[in-house]
C-alpha cells in the first residue's frame, strides 16, 4: 500500500507541474496587456515611470522563460504574487472568496450524490420497465442541457416574471438591516439558484453512474447465489450489489470535484456570486497574469488531491487495486 501511494504521490506533483508550465504558457500567449488598464481607462492615467515600475515588479520586461523561472520559484515558496489590478496579494484574494465558492459547491455536492444515488438505485431496481426508461430519457436531457441556458432559464422564469428568487447577487441591499433569521433566509434565498445550476447535471451523472454500475453486479454470479440462498431482497442489494458498485462509484466522486469547480466559473459569473470562479473570469478578462495562474494552481492542486484521495479509497475497498499496481 505504501509504495502504492508514494506512486500516486509522484504522478500527483509530475501532473502538477506540468499543467502549471503549460497553462503558464497559455496564459502569456492569450492576446492583450494587463499594463493597458493602468494607462487611458481610468480618471489618471498611469505615467510611463509608473507602467514601467509595475512591468519591473511582475518580471514582464523579462523573457518569457525567464519568468516561467520566477513563477515556478513563486509556486515552490508559496507566493503567488501580487495581482495586477487588483494591487493585492494573490493568495489573500483566493483566500477570500474561496469560502463563498465552497459553500456554493459543497452543497451542490451532497445535493447531487444525495439525490442521484437513490436514484440511480431506483433505476437499477427498475430495469427495462417503463417508468425506468423514462427516468433514463430526463437524466440524459438533464446532462445534455448547457449549464448557462439553465442559469438564464431560471433566472426568466423564478426571479423575472414569479420574482420567487433573487435575480443575482449573494445578498439584498439591505441586508445589513435585516435580523440575523432575515439575514440567513436572505442568504439561502440568494444560494437556492445558483446551486440548482450547479447541480442539475452532476445529479444526472450520479444517477446514471450508479445504476449502471449496480445493474452490471446485479447481473454477476455471486448475486444469483445470494438470491438461491433466500437472502432477502433488500439484503441483496445493500450487502452485496451496492457495496461492490460502489468500487467504481468512488472514481465518480473524485471526479465530481474538477466539474464542480469548471461549473462555478459559469454560475458564479452569471449570479454574480462574488467567489473564485467570478475571480477566474474577471481576471481573465483583464488579463491578469498573477491571479489567473494562481488561480489555476490552487484548482490543479484541489482536482490532484481529489484524484488522489479517490485513488486511496479506491485501493482501500478493492485490494486488487494496491496489489496489481493500480487502475485498469
Amino acid at each position: 500500500m505504501l509504495t502504492y501511494v508514494v506512486r500516486r504521490l509522484l504522478y500527483a506533483v509530475l501532473t502538477f507541474f506540468g499543467i502549471t508550465i503549460a497553462v503558464f504558457f497559455l496564459v502569456h500567449s492569450v492576446p492583450g496587456d494587463p499594463l493597458i488598464l493602468f494607462h487611458g481607462s481610468g480618471f489618471t492615467p498611469a505615467s510611463p515611470a509608473a507602467l514601467a515600475a509595475i512591468k519591473h515588479e511582475h518580471h514582464l520586461d523579462e523573457s518569457l522563460p525567464v519568468q516561467l523561472v520566477w513563477w515556478i520559484r513563486g509556486v515552490v515558496t508559496l507566493d503567488l504574487g501580487q495581482s495586477i489590478t487588483e494591487r493585492r496579494p494573490v493568495l489573500a484574494l483566493i483566500g477570500e472568496r474561496l469560502p463563498r465558492t465552497f459553500q456554493l459547491n459543497l452543497l451542490a455536492f451532497l445535493l447531487a450524490a444525495g439525490l442521484g444515488v437513490p436514484l440511480g438505485l431506483w433505476s437499477a431496481v427498475r430495469s427495462g420497465r417503463l417508468s425506468e426508461r423514462s427516468a433514463a430519457v430526463g437524466f440524459f436531457l438533464l446532462y445534455s442541457l448547457p449549464t448557462f441556458w439553465v442559469a438564464l432559464l431560471l433566472m426568466q422564469f423564478l426571479s423575472v416574471r414569479l420574482r420567487i428568487f433573487p435575480l443575482f447577487g449573494m445578498t439584498s441591499e439591505d441586508y445589513f438591516e435585516l435580523s440575523r433569521p432575515a439575514q440567513f433566509a436572505d442568504r439561502v434565498r440568494h444560494l437556492i439558484l445558483p446551486v440548482i445550476t450547479l447541480t442539475y447535471a452532476q445529479l444526472a451523472i450520479f444517477a446514471r453512474f450508479t445504476k449502471s454500475a449496480l445493474t452490471e453486479v446485479i447481473r454477476q454470479d455471486f448475486i444469483t447465489t445470494a438470491r438461491a440462498k433466500g437472502v432477502a431482497p433488500g439484503g441483496v442489494l445493500w450487502r452485496h450489489a451496492f457495496r461492490n458498485a460502489l468500487i467504481p462509484l468512488i472514481t465518480l466522486l473524485g471526479l465530481t470535484i474538477p466539474y464542480l469547480i469548471s461549473g462555478s466559473v459559469i454560475v458564479e459569473q452569471i449570479f454574480q456570486w462574488d467567489g473564485v470562479g467570478h475571480l477566474f473570469f474577471q481576471s481573465i478578462l483583464k488579463r491578469d497574469y498573477p491571479t489567473v495562474l494562481g488561480l489555476t494552481v490552487i484548482s490543479a492542486m484541489v482536482t490532484l488531491l481529489a484524484s488522489l484521495a479517490a485513488d486511496l479509497m479506491y485501493a482501500a475497498a478493492d485490494p486488487r487495486i494496491r496489489l496489481g499496481g493500480g487502475r485498469r
